[in-house]
């Protein structure tokens, strides 16, 4: 039987969400961390608080933060696993796991919102550089222009799912692919059954409002998940 399917739940700003999210049953929470285009993002300082005691293991989200930094981020929040936004350099994360060889590294690979193109070739080049680069687990979410600005994550917005199936035929079997853009209690049925990721990552489709999760929706998400892993087991 196959193993369920997981849940990070993700832009965490403060302890009560991430104990939340624990009592539904995720198995991670994730914490931006200064990156300048997310409402939801807190300081290294600011942060502590959610990586002292954490009640799941804590994913740190960052975007271009100078080396010296992240090595700051690793050494103050020890954090389960650190993700990365964006096109991260493939040198710095080989330096990475190198380094803090007991830290997860985590990159996120962003696809236009539905209806944009995407070159396949370069998708599977970009993709095989990370895990040459030796990452522990890839992130397949969504990147969108809003109030003129780009976004990498937290959205709210999909991708053509069907490219996302595409994308699993480009990793090892069983490598971990999480899931994410645009996904909600609504939806992770039909984004499971399309996919059939490791899990699903997910911020916006879970608050009551940016920065603050809603109980319920969490709960609603989280049976979604468990009811869709017992339709996978029956299947095998």
């Amino acid at each position: 039987m196959p193993n369920p399917y997981h849940a990070k739940i993700c832009c965490t700003t403060n302890l009560d969400d991430a104990r939340l999210a624990a009592e539904a049953g995720a198995d991670f929470f994730g914490v931006v961390v200064e990156v300048d285009f997310s409402p939801r993002s807190l300081t290294i300082e600011a942060a502590r608080s959610l990586f002292d005691a954490p009640p799941l293991p804590a994913v740190a989200l960052v975007f271009e933060m100078p080396e010296r930094r992240i090595h700051r981020l690793i050494q103050t929040l020890k954090p389960f696993a650190v993700q990365f936004l964006g096109d991260s350099d493939r040198a710095l994360l080989k330096r990475l796991k190198s380094t803090f060889p007991e830290t997860q590294i985590w990159q996120s690979v962003h696809l236009p919102q539905a209806g944009g193109q995407v070159e396949l070739d370069d998708l599977k080049a970009g993709v095989e550089a990370y895990l040459q680069a030796g990452v522990d687990a890839l992130l397949l979410d969504t990147a969108a222009i809003k109030q003129g600005q780009i976004k990498f994550g937290g959205t709210g917005l999909t991708f053509d799912w069907t490219l996302a199936g595409t994308f699993m035929q480009m990793v090892p079997a069983g490598f971990p692919v999480w899931l994410a853009g645009g996904i909600d209690p609504d939806n992770v049925a039909a984004a499971l059954a399309a996919v059939d990721p490791y899990g699903i990552d997910l911020c916006s489709g879970v608050e009551a409002r940016s920065g603050k999760k809603d109980p319920a929706k969490v709960k609603r998400l989280m049976n979604a998940i468990r009811q869709a892993s017992t339709k996978r087991g029956e299947k095998t």
